[in-house]
């Protein structure tokens, strides 16, 4: 009887408690991706149909177009097939959300995308200009992530922001990642921004 009961019992845990460890992954993986999340939640709920120009919808803002080439470590050669993230405030910086936003999107809003760099190293971003935090402390930024081809963990590149903006200071400057600044020169044409952003990954 004893041993009947003690090969139930390890039955039981061998199979109800594997499933509970790995229900429990499953939720802590969805609560990693809260408002401390690591960087591979930014591609967690990336489309498949993914192009070189990511397409942030909008409905008002002034729009913005950055494009630019991707390179790998030397400056020269294009690197393609390169991964990147963005999400941004709005037009009164703030992180607005649509309300259908899942996992760390919750927290970046509904101003974020995904493109992919083509086979010269190219992408683009159709979004809006965002605006500084409405506490005006650090200059409106675009956030941004890359994930590499090759299965090199993701990681951030330093923010694009904006050269007219007069937070792009020698404070903020001496806070960057090493790399390019992310300083783009950007462009007003009566109708929408445009600028360049070329980036050498390190």
């Amino acid at each position: 009887m004893h041993k009947m009961f003690f090969a139930f019992t390890l039955f039981f845990c061998i199979t109800s408690c594997g499933q509970t460890t790995q229900s429990n992954a499953l939720s802590n993986s969805e609560q990693d991706c809260g408002p401390d999340a690591t960087v591979e939640c930014s591609f967690l709920n990336m489309p498949n149909d993914i192009s070189s120009k990511m397409k942030i919808p909008f409905s008002s803002g002034a729009p913005m177009i950055i494009s630019g080439t991707i390179y790998k470590e030397d400056g020269k050669t294009p690197f393609p097939d390169v991964y990147m993230y963005a999400y941004h405030t709005d037009e009164k910086g703030k992180y607005s959300k649509s309300g259908n936003e899942t996992g760390v999107q919750k927290w970046h809003g509904k101003h974020h995308g995904w493109c992919k760099s083509d086979s010269l190293g190219r992408y683009e971003i159709n979004t809006i200009r965002p605006a500084q935090y409405p506490d005006n402390t650090m200059p409106a930024h675009i956030h941004s992530t890359i994930r590499e081809p090759g299965g090199k963990k993701p990681y951030w590149i330093n923010d694009f922001v904006f050269k007219d903006d007069l937070l792009v200071n020698k404070k903020y400057l001496a806070s960057l990642m090493p790399g390019d600044s992310g300083i783009v020169d950007l462009t007003w044409d009566g109708k929408k921004w445009t600028g360049v952003r070329n980036i050498t990954l390190r």
